[in-house]
């Protein structure tokens, strides 16, 4: 099938999903996308904006069966600016992230615009699919809050057709055709790979890193994840105290530098407070990276099938569960059936496999659209 594939915020994860997607897939694609920046002006402007080129690409004889679109995208506008061929194409909103729950800056107001527009897109969608089902979640209860909060005519009723018609469709990972990992004996490797923002919570890593120096641990750092203008105190004063420590500090913009940086780590570690989904860690585990996850968000969904790299969110179980970590790879115990169980998990999520499973929901939504 011909897919029109519309992405508003083409950067990041966003990016990867679809470019993955598009070169995996059995469908062809025409990919219209815009610059990865100011956020809420996409959300305002990227529906007219692209309306516009819809209808000079199709006016210049272009075709499709099918309408993919992400969240950052206000599909409600698009379809009252289009012409009956493009409304009438059976229509798919993956989210990505809402704006009900996206966390906002510390000291900065929520303004619910944006995730009215969230909720009008899946209106206007026949498909919903999102990364995760904690995702799906609180997509819903965010709607639902939204909803009661209004004045007069906002039902909660309207969600119950859009529950119906939504599915958890996960981002995939690159597979690593070559996985040349050993572990060699001395420093724990540890590995931070989230971004650098106050939801990822990195004032809890530095903690728990400064109480792993406390207990005697001889580890080295590697930081990755995309930085910000003001960076976290606690990354300065942790880059300060353990500059001589440290292999990596900050975003790699090369993808085997990455890949090389999560090869090198034994353990990769999460302390988020919110995570719609965490390819970051699928990645790290993928490259043979033991995770240490707090035991909430998407985390319990994914890796339901090793319970045993959960902590309950305190930094005093976040210390104690990579200090076990530690005594096993120093002494090379590290449980074979854990490792295969993290490698049976991250295959499910290959993108060989979860390409197929994008590509059979297109055409279930296709079906189901013109039945």
């Amino acid at each position: 099938m011909r897919i029109l594939a519309i992405n508003a915020y083409h950067g990041g994860s966003h990016r990867d999903f679809l470019q993955h997607w598009v070169s995996h897939s059995c469908h062809e694609f025409t990919v219209l996308t815009l610059p990865p920046r100011h956020w809420k002006w996409r959300m305002q402007h990227a529906a007219l904006t692209l309306a516009t080129e819809v209808e000079q690409r199709f006016a210049s004889g272009a075709c499709w069966d099918v309408l993919f679109v992400t969240d950052m995208f206000d599909l409600t506008t698009f379809l009252g600016l289009v012409r009956k061929e493009i409304t009438d194409l059976p229509r798919i909103v993956y989210f990505h992230e809402n704006q009900w729950t996206y966390p906002v800056p510390e000291n900065e107001i929520r303004d619910l615009t944006y995730g009215f527009i969230n909720l009008k897109s899946a209106i206007s969608a026949n498909a919903l699919w999102f990364n995760s089902d904690f995702h799906r979640r609180e997509f819903f209860q965010g709607s639902a809050e939204f909803l009661q909060r209004m004045p007069d005519y906002a039902s909660v009723d309207v969600l119950k057709p859009l529950q119906q018609k939504s599915s958890v469709r996960p981002p995939g990972i690159p597979s690593l055709t070559e996985n040349t990992r050993e572990r060699k004996s001395g420093p724990l490797q540890i590995l931070w790979g989230a971004r650098w923002e106050y939801d990822k919570n990195p004032e809890q890593f530095c903690d728990a890193v400064a109480q792993l120096d406390t207990q005697g641990v001889d580890f080295r750092l590697s930081v990755l994840g995309q930085s910000t203008p003001e960076i976290p105190d606690c990354f300065l004063e942790l880059k300060s105290k353990f500059a001589d420590r440290i292999d990596h500090w900050g975003f790699l913009e090369s993808r085997s530098d990455y890949q090389r940086a999560l090869q090198a780590s034994d353990i990769v570690i999460s302390t988020a407070w919110h995570e719609f989904f965490g390819i970051s860690i699928l990645e790290a585990v993928e490259a043979g990276c033991l995770p240490v996850l707090p035991n909430r968000l998407s985390y319990p969904e994914i890796f339901a099938e090793a319970p045993e790299c959960f902590y309950d969110g305190s930094t005093e179980a976040l210390v104690a569960k990579v200090m076990e970590y530690s005594q096993l790879l120093q002494s090379d115990q590290v449980n074979t059936d854990m490792r295969e169980r993290l490698k049976k998990i991250c295959l499910r999520y290959h993108w060989e496999r979860v390409a197929r499973m994008l590509d059979e929901g297109v055409s279930e939504c296709s079906r189901s659209r013109r039945a």
